[in-house]
This record gives C-alpha cells, sequence and structure tokens, in this order.
C-alpha cells in the first residue's frame, strides 16, 4: 500500500463527517445516565471487536456533533434499526460502520446518525436515524439490509415511542412496590 503524497490529497476521497466512539457502561454510583457515558475518540483503528466487551457495556460511534443518547437534539424526533445477534453481529458492525463512515445511504446521509453496539445476554446492533419519515426510514432501512446482504428481520423503532414505553414500566416498578 502507498503512502498519500501531499500532491496526491486532491484525488483523496474525504469523509463528509467526523465521528466519534463512545462506551458506556454502567456504574451503581452514577447519579445521571450521561455519568456512565465516555467519549473515547474521534478516530479509531485496533479496538475490540464488539462480541469482546464485557456483557453490560455498549459501543457508539456517531458523528461528532451527536452524542448516543435519545435527548441529542438531532436523535430526538427520529429512531433506530434493531439488528438482533444472530451469530453475525462483529461482522455486521464493521459492515455498517463502513457504510455509514462512506456516506451510503444518499440521498439521506445526513439523517444517518450513528450505530450502537449493545453487549447483552442478546446483544443487538442499531444505526439511528434523525427522522421518523416514512421514505427516509424505509430507504435507509432497505439500503442497511442490502449492505448486510441479509434475510434477517430488521426492526425500526421511534425513540419517542420506546422512551415512552421505557416510562411506563419505570411507573408500573414504581406502582408495584
Amino acid at each position: 500500500m502507498a503512502l498519500i503524497t501531499k500532491d496526491d490529497v486532491g484525488n483523496v476521497h474525504l469523509l463528509n463527517d467526523s465521528w466519534k466512539l463512545w462506551y458506556w457502561r454502567f456504574s451503581g454510583t452514577a447519579v445521571n445516565w450521561t455519568d456512565n457515558l465516555h467519549g473515547l475518540c474521534d478516530i479509531f483503528n485496533h479496538i475490540k471487536m464488539p462480541s469482546m466487551l464485557t456483557t453490560g457495556c455498549d459501543y457508539s460511534v456517531f458523528k461528532s456533533d451527536i452524542k448516543p443518547m435519545w435527548e441529542d437534539p438531532t436523535n430526538k424526533n427520529g429512531g433506530r434499526w434493531l439488528i438482533k445477534d444472530s451469530g453475525l453481529l462483529d461482522q455486521y458492525w464493521m459492515d455498517i460502520l463502513l457504510s455509514m463512515i462512506g456516506g451510503m445511504y444518499d440521498p439521506y446521509n445526513d439523517n444517518v446518525c450513528g450505530i450502537v453496539y449493545n453487549r447483552r445476554q442478546y446483544s443487538k446492533i442499531s444505526v439511528w436515524v434523525s427522522s421518523s419519515d416514512t421514505n427516509i426510514v424505509n430507504d435507509i432501512g432497505s439500503k442497511l439490509k442490502h449492505f448486510l446482504d441479509t434475510k434477517e428481520k430488521l426492526k425500526f423503532e421511534k425513540h419517542s415511542e420506546i422512551s415512552k414505553k421505557k416510562v411506563n414500566v419505570h411507573k408500573k416498578i414504581i406502582l408495584a412496590k
């Protein structure tokens, strides 16, 4: 592989966005969810594959100006495409990262916010988008399914509906006590 010289810079494909890798780890002493969230780096190579993380940890890669949380203004009105564990999540993680960073969701690259890998008993990947507009969501989902070359069913969830469900579950738990 040849090094790129100063004269070649004009011929290099530059990324449209910068990205940040986020790490979240549960801490019983944290007061807020965000106390457990740490920005690791803006550029990465040589990181552990997500399946090697300890259960209960997450990896997130989002555009640098977007935090991996529903409350971020860019994420607030959007949702996420969910991919459940089928033994291929490490491969899917890399395929989605490359398609996302490479801007393969044209004309909706601006609507792709980031990716989250939740390492749990039943791990999952979610691709976060800034819109819940049916045309945008379906186009991104269709391209995602194509890039993954999978027949598996992908599910879209609006962040607003998920947060309402979690609030209701939390209220039921409090009422049950």
